[in-house]
């Protein structure tokens, strides 16, 4: 293969033409409904945890890890909280192979 249809196929990748492909980081409200949220909570305190997953496609079959864990409930035992106003989802994903999700809670 030529160094110019080299050049050619990574231009796409290096341009961000496969935004979300290769290289993935949101954060996203659990709820769009914050009616009953406080609009200042002040010396809230926060708790998180994230679940891990790995997945290889391999033709019909695929490899499929996941391991510790997102639950709410257990974002709040972290950090301590007995109330929660609100939580936010974060995902980070590497080519979709290595996604990792993260659960963070807020409250009192």
């Amino acid at each position: 293969m030529s160094r110019h249809a080299l050049s050619f196929l990574l231009v796409p990748l290096l341009t961000g033409c496969f935004r979300g492909l290769v290289y993935r980081h949101t954060t996203v409200p659990f709820t769009r409904n914050f009616h009953a949220t406080p609009s200042d909570i002040g010396g809230g305190r926060e708790g998180s945890c994230s679940i891990k997953h790995f997945e290889i496609p391999i033709s019909r079959y695929r490899l499929d890890f996941r391991w510790d864990s997102n639950a709410v409930g257990d974002a709040a035992k972290a950090g301590g909280l007995r109330t929660i106003h609100y939580a936010d989802l974060e995902t980070f994903s590497i080519l979709g192979i290595w996604n990792q999700y993260f659960v963070h809670v807020y409250g009192e």
